[in-house]
């Protein structure tokens, strides 16, 4: 009788150091979600607070935005555009502006006299040579959702609303690209999308190619927007314009910057 007592007894005990064990790692689980959930909402907080700064127009130009610096110009080496993982070899290293001022030769000025686009062909690459840009395109299917549509997701591409303007064509052209996509893995095509309005305000050009396998578009950037992403209308405009869209601020994404252009130059 006194085993079985024994044996109760200690079962007893057992069940109560379990029961405290969890309450204890349920009181510690708890505090660091909360924790969590406090470092988030600030994080999230403070990053909305700082979209300001990703708001930015250009001055108006008076020279031709086509032409620009000789690769002459460009100092090589040593320099402080030379990438660390060219240090090794730093005459196989090409610096953007070299890239830029090679890719921006050939292009034909449009003005207010405008040429005959031919823009029937949607465009499969595009390039922001300043920001290191350069991937393929490919136009965006509409999901059905059974209660809702919507169009797919770019994995790894720039996707381009197939109902908006192609290059060149009268209206607005809308590229959507990832800023990066950690869980679902598709890519990060639109990164450096965010340095664009702190050039813009130091009075850099920013150019963007479209590539359509038989012609090529310049556009120059003229200004750049925050807003949420319920508020994000696909407008379009009578001129031929260019509005490149990713998700920010990082690990919130629920605003979208818009990086707008107009098109200058036809190849």
């Amino acid at each position: 009788m006194e085993a079985g007592y024994d044996y109760v007894f200690i079962r007893d005990q057992l069940r109560r150091r379990i029961a405290r064990f969890t309450g204890i790692f349920l009181l510690v689980f708890g505090f660091l979600l909360l924790a969590s959930g406090g470092i988030y909402y600030g994080y999230s907080a403070k990053a909305k607070s700082d979209l300001d700064g990703l708001v930015a127009v250009l001055e108006p130009r008076t020279v031709n935005a086509i032409t620009g610096s000789s690769a002459s110009n460009v100092s090589l080496f040593p320099g402080k555009a030379l990438s660390a993982a060219s240090w090794d070899n730093p005459y196989s290293y090409e610096p953007a502006s070299l890239r830029e001022q090679t890719l921006l030769k050939g292009f034909s000025p449009i003005g207010a006299d405008r040429i005959s686009v031919p823009a029937a062909v949607p465009s499969t690459r595009i390039l922001v040579p300043a920001i290191g840009i350069d991937s393929t395109i490919s136009e965006l299917s509409i999901l059905d959702r059974g209660d809702s549509r919507a169009y797919e997701s770019p994995d790894n591409i720039v996707g381009h609303i197939p109902e908006s303007a192609n290059a060149g064509q009268p209206g607005t052209s809308w590229f959507f690209g990832h800023t990066e996509s950690p869980v679902s893995r598709e890519g990060s095509v639109f990164f450096n999308l965010q340095k664009v309005p702190e050039k813009l305000r130091n009075g850099e050009d920013i150019f963007i190619i479209t590539d359509n396998g038989v012609n090529q578009f310049l556009y120059r950037a003229t200004s750049t927007q925050v807003v949420h992403q319920n508020d994000l209308r696909l407008d379009a405009t009578p001129d031929s314009d260019i509005n490149l869209v990713s998700s920010v601020p990082r690990f919130v994404y629920d605003y979208r910057l818009v990086v707008s252009g107009e098109l200058i130059g036809l190849k």
